[in-house]
């Protein structure tokens, strides 16, 4: 599933869940405008040969390569949990 689908699928399910207080951003890494603006995380990631795409939850990796809906759901619910948002 390409990517920007994952993150809307992933955005429409957690505002059902939390509505608006959780905020999904999408940045396009082939977009020149989002390399400028991101360029020391860009560079890590490449020294790392991390393949796209990278899903973070306030600047801390989730999930590197393939994305799966369910599968990053799950993961941002556990990370919401952990700060005491006590979702499910």
């Amino acid at each position: 599933m390409p990517s920007l689908k994952v993150a809307n699928t992933v955005a429409l399910s957690l505002a059902r869940l939390v509505g608006e207080r959780v905020k999904v951003i999408y940045y396009d890494l082939d977009d020149p405008a989002i390399q400028q603006q991101h360029v020391d995380q860009l560079n890590y990631f490449a020294e790392e040969d991390w393949p796209y795409p990278i899903a973070l939850f306030t600047g801390e990796v989730l999930f590197v390569g393939g994305l799966q809906p369910l599968k990053l759901l799950a993961a941002v619910v556990e990370q919401l949990n952990r700060r005491g948002l006590n979702i499910a």
